[in-house]
C-alpha cells in the first residue's frame, strides 16, 4: 500500500475545527443585552447572563431572574481558490439558545447564578458536488457543539469590593466529514472514492472568578479570570467503500479519540455613569489560544490511513479583544444600546482553511430592551465584519486565494423575575 494519502482529509479538517473553537472570535455574545453593549459588557452588564460573563455582577439582581435567550445567525462565506475554484458555505443559518437563571440568598450581598450556554462551535457545509482536487482537501461537513454549564456564587466582600467564583462544567461533539480518494491508497486510477467520519464526545471542567471594584461614585472596574477547559474525545473512526486488496489490519470503523483545550482568558472593563441616564463601559481581553499547540489524531488500527502522523501543529497565536459599549435610558421602562468590538485574530495563514474563514473581526451592534415590574424584553442586531482575507502560503496550496466571511445577528431575550 503506497503511503499517500493526504493528511489533510483528516489532519487539517479537525484542526480548523478547533481553530474555530478556540478563537476568540469564536461566538458572539448570547444575550440581547450583552450583545447591545458588546464592547463595554463587563463592568456594566446587568442581566442574568452575567452568571458567566462578569459574574460578580450577578448581586445587581435584587430578584429570582430567569433569562432566555435565542438568535438568529445568517453567514454569507464563501472561498475562492487560486486553483480556479470557489465554494460557498452552504446552510447558512445558526440558531443557538441559552439560559441563565440568578437567586438571590441575601439580595445585594450573596447571590447564586446558574447558566446553560454554547459559548464555543462552529457548523460548516460545503457542497457535496465540488469536483477535486478540493473534494478531497475540504471537509464537506464539519461540526463542533459545545454546552458549558456554569454555576457560579457571587458575594460582596466590602461596600466597593464584590467576588465571584464559578464552574465551567463543559461538553463537547466533534464531527467531521469528507470524500477520500482510495487510488491515493491503491495506486490504481479510478479505484471509487469513499467517505471518511470522525465522531467524538466529551466532558472538561475549568474554573473562573470575578471581581467588581467601585472606584469612585459612577466609576466601576470588573476583572475576570477564566482558566483552559481540557476535552478528551471518545468515539469512532468510520471509513464507506474501502477497496479490496488493503492490509487486513484496516478496517471500515474503529476508535477515535483525541482532545482540545478552550482557551483562558483575562478580561477587564471599566464602567462610566456619565449620567443617571447614559452610562458607557471599555473592554479588554486577553485570550490565550496558543495554550491548544496541537490535535492527537488517534483511530486504532486504521492509523496508517494518517501516512504516519498522531497529531496536527496548530501554531495558534494569543489575541486581544477591544471595544466599547453605550447604554441610554429613555425612561424607567425604554433602553437604548449601541456597541463596537474589535477582535484579533489568531490564525495564522500557514494553517488557514476554507472550514473557518476568520480574520480580523469587527462587531457592530445596535439594541433596545423594555423593562416592566416582572417581565423584560431585549432585541440586538449585529454585524459582523471581517475584511477579505488573502492566503498565501498554506501548508495546502489548495487553500490559498480569498476568503469572505460576513455574520448578521439577530438577538431576542425575554427575562422574568419572580
Amino acid at each position: 500500500m503506497k503511503a499517500q494519502v493526504s493528511r489533510f482529509l483528516i489532519v487539517l479538517g479537525l484542526a480548523t475545527l478547533t481553530a474555530h473553537a478556540s478563537e476568540t472570535l469564536s461566538v458572539v455574545p448570547d444575550s440581547a443585552q450583552a450583545l447591545g453593549i458588546v464592547g463595554g459588557r463587563y463592568a456594566n452588564l446587568k442581566d442574568a447572563s452575567a452568571v458567566r460573563v462578569s459574574p460578580a455582577n450577578i448581586l445587581q439582581i435584587e430578584k429570582s431572574e430567569l433569562l432566555i435567550n435565542t438568535a438568529i445567525w445568517h453567514g454569507d462565506i464563501s472561498f475562492n481558490s487560486n486553483n480556479g475554484q470557489s465554494v460557498r458555505m452552504e446552510k447558512p443559518w445558526v440558531f443557538p439558545a441559552s439560559m441563565y437563571f440568578v437567586q438571590p440568598i441575601i439580595p445585594g450581598r450573596l447571590s447564586f447564578g446558574l447558566g446553560v450556554s454554547t459559548p464555543y462551535g462552529m457548523a460548516s457545509v460545503y457542497p457535496q458536488n465540488m469536483s477535486a482536487p478540493l473534494r478531497y482537501a475540504l471537509p464537506y461537513s464539519s461540526n463542533l457543539l459545545t454546552v458549558d454549564i456554569t454555576p457560579a456564587v457571587a458575594f460582596k466582600v466590602t461596600e466597593n469590593l464584590s467576588v465571584a467564583v464559578g464552574l465551567d462544567i463543559m461538553y463537547a461533539d466533534l464531527t467531521m466529514k469528507q470524500f477520500y480518494d482510495w487510488s491515493k491508497v491503491t495506486g490504481v486510477p479510478g479505484t471509487p472514492e469513499g467517505d471518511i467520519q470522525m465522531h467524538g464526545q466529551g466532558w472538561g471542567l475549568g474554573a473562573y472568578a470575578g471581581v467588581n471594584y467601585t472606584v469612585a461614585k459612577r466609576h466601576r472596574f470588573a476583572l475576570v479570570g477564566r482558566l483552559p477547559v481540557k476535552i478528551l474525545f471518545h468515539g469512532d473512526f468510520k471509513a464507506s467503500n474501502m477497496p479490496a486488496g488493503l492490509p487486513s489490519t484496516l478496517t471500515s470503523s474503529s476508535t477515535f479519540n483525541s482532545d482540545m483545550t478552550f482557551p483562558g482568558s483575562i478580561s477587564a472593563g471599566y464602567g462610566f455613569d456619565v449620567t443617571d441616564r447614559f452610562t458607557v463601559g471599555f473592554d479588554f481581553k486577553w485570550s490565550q489560544n496558543s495554550s491548544h499547540d496541537d490535535l492527537p489524531l488517534q483511530i486504532g488500527n486504521n492509523q496508517p490511513l494518517l501516512g504516519g502522523a498522531s497529531s496536527s501543529v496548530f501554531g495558534w497565536r494569543n489575541s486581544i479583544d477591544v471595544g466599547t459599549g453605550m447604554t441610554y435610558m429613555l425612561n424607567e421602562n425604554w433602553t437604548l444600546r449601541g456597541g463596537y468590538l474589535w477582535s484579533e485574530n489568531s490564525q495564522p495563514a500557514s494553517t488557514y482553511s476554507p472550514v473557518v474563514c476568520t480574520n480580523d473581526r469587527s462587531i457592530f451592534s445596535l439594541g433596545v430592551g423594555w423593562r416592566g415590574k416582572t417581565r423584560g424584553v431585549d432585541f440586538t442586531y449585529a454585524y459582523v465584519y471581517n475584511p477579505t482575507r488573502v492566503i498565501s502560503g498554506s501548508s495546502q496550496p489548495l487553500f490559498d486565494g480569498n476568503y469572505n466571511h460576513q455574520w448578521q445577528v439577530f438577538a431576542l431575550s425575554f427575562t422574568q423575575r419572580f
